[in-house]
């Protein structure tokens, strides 16, 4: 189980890539996607992952994410998810849901406590409205340094990461 205030820090340590991200996302399926592997900055152990995922078709309907695997054999959390409009949630329409806007998912203890995904709730935001604005948004929410910011994920990359692997 994790406590609030490990989901807290976890989210906030500053990050550095280990593994960086494909240059360009690739199609799978029906959406195209991508991957980096992070590590802390300062002594907490454990990978972090960076998911990110958008449709072929539908470029407004995205994800992407940060998830936590622990040295200490707790199960990998997934901790952070901005994500855009995707409409329908368990089969529900109701336009007040945070999944018919751009939102953001983030783990709470309260959630897991509730015997829910740890990042099931979701709250509805205008800090992004694209795929391109909402990388912005988690870079800077998931304290990655900004070095590998610029470099990995440059403001206005429109899905190519503009970077020699």
């Amino acid at each position: 189980m994790f406590s609030q205030d490990e989901i807290d820090a976890l989210i906030s340590c500053s990050k550095g890539i280990s593994e960086a991200p494909k240059r360009e996302m690739r199609l799978d399926g029906a959406h195209l996607r991508n991957t980096a592997k992070l590590i802390a900055l300062d002594n907490t152990k454990g990978e972090f992952i960076v998911f990110m995922r958008q449709s072929e078709d539908f470029p407004e309907n995205f994800s992407i994410g940060l998830s936590y695997s622990p040295c200490d054999g707790r199960e990998t959390i997934k901790l952070l998810r901005c994500n855009g409009k995707h409409g329908d949630y368990n089969g529900s329409f109701d336009q007040d849901h945070p999944h018919f806007d751009f939102h953001i998912h983030q783990a709470s203890e309260k959630a897991i406590e509730a015997g829910y995904l740890p990042e099931k709730f979701a709250t509805k935001t205008t800090e992004y409205a694209s795929f391109e604005e909402a990388i912005q948004c988690f870079v800077k929410a998931i304290n990655l340094n900004a070095r590998d910011a610029e470099k990995y994920f440059p403001p206005n990359s429109q899905l190519i990461f503009s970077f020699v692997q």
